[in-house]
């Protein structure tokens, strides 16, 4: 019993293996931090960073300053999402510690399944978005990561969205 407890324990990444996952998502609807930061509905790059206790979600966009958004570890279910809907599907998260392969090894499928599917790809690290049936205004950012040790971690990044509020 004692270990199955501590199995379910997550454990942080050790800061020697640091690594930034890195993705991209387009929004729907515009979004703020808990700071007030406005995120305008567009295409953006997405980053996941870790010291090993702080987690950070960065919307990068190209000639502008990142938008930061502090994190939480969590702790017990780690697939526990019970009172969200999902708002976006999940987006793959590219390790930096990941060779990207290139442009001419990208375009063709050794399989010949489109490239989502092909079975190559290593979906250790996800992201995903949801809404909060409780309070509609929240929104999620839900990071699945699997360690080189094989522990399961999440972390989860709050923002709010003045569209799904239904507060104007």
């Amino acid at each position: 019993m004692t270990l199955a407890c501590l199995a379910a324990i997550p454990r942080p990444i050790p800061a020697s293996d640091v690594v930034r996952y890195v993705g991209s998502m387009t929004f729907p609807i515009e979004l703020s931090t808990p700071e007030g930061t406005k995120i305008e509905k567009r295409k953006y790059d997405v980053e996941v960073t870790t010291d090993g206790t702080l987690w950070t979600l960065s919307f990068l966009q190209e000639g502008k300053d990142p938008v930061r958004v502090k994190g939480k570890l969590v702790a017990g279910d780690l697939f526990d999402l019970s009172g969200m809907m999902p708002l976006l599907g999940t987006h793959y998260m590219r390790s930096s510690a990941e060779p990207l392969k290139t442009a001419q090894e990208r375009q063709f499928s050794k399989t010949g399944l489109p490239q989502y599917a092909e079975q190559e790809r290593d979906w250790k690290a996800t992201l995903r978005v949801y809404r909060s049936f409780s309070e509609p205004g929240d929104v999620f950012f839900i990071f699945h990561v699997l360690n080189a040790d094989g522990q399961r971690a999440r972390a989860d990044f709050k923002l709010r969205s003045e569209a799904l509020d239904g507060k104007r």
